[in-house]
This record gives C-alpha cells, structure tokens and sequence, in this order.
C-alpha cells in the first residue's frame, strides 16, 4: 500500500498568501467581504511567516488528520487482520513488521497514527518498527521514496518538467476566474484578481478540514460551476506536474511499481508519501487513462483524470496478492488494484482478468517488466551521477535478524 497523508493545514507558502489576502481584504476600509467583520482565521502566522499549524495535520473537528489516519488503521486491519501474525506467544519471537514513510512531519504523523490503529498494542511496542527514508537526500538517489525530488532534470526542465503542471493549471484559472471576477465585481464593488478568488477557493476546503464545520461562509461566494472548475484546475496542476503530462512521470513511477511487483512476489508493504509521489504511479500503470491530453481551455466531458478520486488527502493505492483454489484443486495467485477502496482493473491485463478484478500475478509481472524497458532508467533520464542509489532497496521486510535493523525506528 503507498498512501497520501491525512488531512492537513495549508502548507506554508499557501498559507501565507492566504493570510496576506484575509489582511489585505480586511483592511480596505469596510471589509469587502461582510462576514469578515466576525470571521475567525483557523490557522497562525507569526510577523516571522512562522506557524504551528501549517503544514501539519488537522487536530480537531470530524475531519480531523490524526483521527482519519488511527481511523484507517482500524479499516485495514479489519480487511487484513489475517495477513498479520507478529507476535507468536514465545518471549524471544523476532518477528517484526516495518513502515517505510518519507521524512515530512505529516507524511512521519500519519504513518504514526495508522500504526496506532492498524497494530494491537502488543504488537505494536515490540514488533512494529518505523522507517524514515529522507525527503531529502541527493546521495540516495533513486533509493527513495520520493522520486519527484530526487530526478534532477525533471525539476529543472522549465518546459516538460515540474514548472510544467503550475503553467497549465494558471492558463486555466485565468480562463474561468476572470469570468468570476467580472461577476462578482458588481456584487461586491472590488476587482479581486484571479490569485484572490483562487486563494478565496482554497480557504473553503481548509476551513472545513480544519474546524470540521459543515460549511465555510467562502465557499458560498462561488457557483457550483465554478467549483467544478477549480477541481478541473487542481486536475491539471497534477496532470502536466508528476502525471502522464510530463514525460518524467513514468520514470519516476516506474520506482515504485517495480518494488510493489517484488513485494507481491513476497509479502506485504506499507509505505506513506505524498500525492505527487502517488500521481506518479497511477499514471506509470495506466490507472484513468485520457485519450487526449487534458485541455487548458474548457472542462472536458467525461474525463477519467479527477485527482479527487486519485489522491485525496489520505487516498491510497492498494496491491492486493490473492491466493485462491480452483475447483481441481490447482493454487492460483493474482494481483488486485484497489484506489481508495474501489477495484480498479490492471490495464494490459483486460483479457486475463476475473470480474472481481483479479489478474493473474505472472501476467502482471510481464506486465510490469515490458514497462521498465518502456520508460528506461531512473538515472539516466532524471541524469543523476555515478554511484547513486538506481533502485529503492529498503522496500524490504525484515525476520528480526536482518542486517538493517539498526536503521528502524520504534515507534512511541
């Protein structure tokens, strides 16, 4: 399983700017907007741009991050209860059972939280160990697990990498937001600029999270159409940024994928990142394919590509390995695809899979190897130097006895 965070504070940057808009609006005589006379901020900023709340998880409220992670923890360990068999009854047993999360502190907090709720506690002081792989590190190269800060040219490619999601993404605020801007002027006597009513949008859904409030008195300010558009500018920002829009994506998805297909062949996995390392993967497997690129112009019709069913603040992409017998008798084993808990069918696979969505596990791994000679090696096309890292290696379960135990880190 490779997961997204919980839900979270606005990062720091965007949190900034949001409080640079809530000053500026209040401060233009009367405030622009009537509510912000009673309106209370859901997050800090001190005069240093410094902040507890931002870039963590939501604390309190029915959306709270810390909740929604132990929450899921209990969910799979419900569904999967019979794959964990960490304590044996024996004083000296060595079994143990690793989380491999990026360094971030709400990427670290989620996988903290899961491990609460997925472990029983015996379980979980003695057996559970908790692997930090740094966001980062240049010299681990390829041995990440977050590839789209470890492949060097896709981060300085102005054109077709990283930069590449953001430009599509502000053509086509421009588009729908200056149509915002020209209806709202009137209403409001005030010519919010296309970075205010996006940073207004934003406001919306943060607030919600993080109160845990039904509603958000922003969010009432835009017409349903308009929301729809700005999901459509969050699907495009992620499209061309780490999806099949930019020409590094399946590089960099190919990392993960490879592992995943090693551990099915073996065991079981649980590893926490971001949403820009996961778009990466859904997009190298084929998972919502697009015919046409997504355009910047209009909202097309009947689009696979939605980053809400994809990556949602705490979205996860689940490989199942399934054993099962056949009425002679003979075992098989298959490979399930779950996105946020629906049964998604492996692409390549269509003719060998069962309608519970299962293929064949040695399909799916010559499905998986025509891919790695498909988009080539993650060094050399992210051009990294000689000795790196090619490969994650960590992606590993240990007996209790392995080499890397040092390296664990319980967790308290």
């Amino acid at each position: 399983m490779l997961s997204r965070h919980a839900e979270r504070f606005p990062t720091l940057s965007v949190g900034i700017k949001m409080k640079s808009l809530i000053t500026k609006l209040k401060a233009s005589g009367a405030p622009v907007l009537p509510f912000l006379e009673t309106w209370e901020e859901f997050f800090e900023v001190d005069e240093n741009g410094k902040s507890i709340d931002l870039e963590e998880l939501t604390r309190e409220g029915k959306y709270a991050g810390v909740r929604q992670s132990y929450n899921t923890g209990v969910k799979l360990r419900e569904r999967y209860d019979h794959l964990v068999d960490l304590v044996d009854g024996t004083e000296n047993s060595n079994k143990t059972f690793s989380i491999f999360s990026c360094s971030c502190s709400r990427v670290l907090r989620t996988a903290e939280n899961f491990a609460l709720g997925f472990f029983k506690e015996d379980e979980l002081f003695a057996n559970v160990r908790h692997v930090i792989i740094p966001d980062l590190a240049p010299q681990r190269g390829a041995d990440t697990l977050t590839p789209v800060k470890a492949c060097l040219r896709y981060r300085q490619d102005p054109e077709m990498g990283r930069d590449r999601g953001k430009i599509r993404s502000d053509q086509f605020k421009k588009v729908y937001l200056s149509r915002t801007a020209d209806r709202l002027r009137g209403q409001y006597d005030y010519d919010f600029s296309v970075s205010d009513l996006w940073h207004m949008q934003e406001l919306c859904g943060f607030e919600i999270l993080a109160t845990g409030n039904e509603e958000s008195p922003w969010c009432g300010i835009f017409t349903q159409q308009e929301w729809e558009e700005f999901a459509y500018a969050r699907d495009l920002l992620h499209y061309y940024r780490t999806g099949p829009g930019t020409p590094y994506s399946a590089v960099m998805g190919f990392l993960y994928l490879n592992a995943t297909r090693e551990v099915l062949e073996q065991g079981v996995n649980i590893d926490s990142a971001h949403d820009g390392d996961i778009v990466p993967l859904v997009g190298t497997i084929g998972l919502f394919p697009e015919d046409q690129p997504l355009p910047s112009t209009h909202v097309p019709d009947n689009r696979n590509w939605k980053l809400s069913s994809v990556v949602p603040m705490g979205g996860r992409v689940v490989f199942e390995r399934v054993s099962c017998t056949s009425s002679i008798g003979s075992p098989s084993t298959w490979v399930r695809i779950l996105v946020n808990d629906g049964v998604v069918p492996v692409p390549g696979c269509e003719s060998e899979t069962t309608s519970g969505g299962l293929c064949p596990l040695d399909v799916f791994i010559k499905i998986v190897d025509k891919k790695g000679e498909e988009v080539g090696h993650f060094d050399q096309v992210c051009g990294l130097k000689e000795g790196l890292g090619k490969r994650p290696s960590f992606l590993k379960q240990e007996d209790g006895n392995g080499s890397r135990q040092s390296s664990y880190i319980k967790l308290e």
